[in-house]
């Protein structure tokens, strides 16, 4: 069992393994998704900048203007395909640090049972 502290009331209480397990679970979940907003926001951001950097840099020239567009694209293609990269990765070590989790719980809980018999 787990000693957890209240941080608004500062009471002191326990919680079983599984308890334990899904709160952990929760801050993970949540701060993921913090980051993966914040990541979201940037590549948007990023697109806008670089589009309106597209757009200052374009000449009166079709061909230009058309070059210019294209290059933007490919740079913002590469760089969607390394957020998405990074995105898989980060679910992947999400779900290898839950399982990882899990499976240290159950051997916490296997030990606790051997000791007990």
């Amino acid at each position: 069992m787990h000693e957890i502290n209240c941080p608004h009331c500062k009471k002191a209480f326990k919680i079983d393994e599984t308890g334990y397990a899904d709160i952990l679970k929760q801050i993970r979940d949540d701060e993921f998704d913090k980051q993966l907003d914040e990541r979201l926001e940037l590549a948007e951001r990023d697109k806008q900048s670089a589009v309106e950097l597209a757009k200052a840099k374009v000449d009166s020239s079709e061909v230009t203007q058309r070059l210019a567009v294209t290059e933007a694209l490919r740079a913002l293609e590469i760089e969607r395909d390394a957020l998405a990269s990074e995105l898989k990765q980060a679910a992947h070590d999400k779900q290898t640090a839950a399982l990882l989790a899990d499976a240290k719980l159950r051997n916490e809980l296997q030990s606790v049972v051997t000791k007990k018999d």
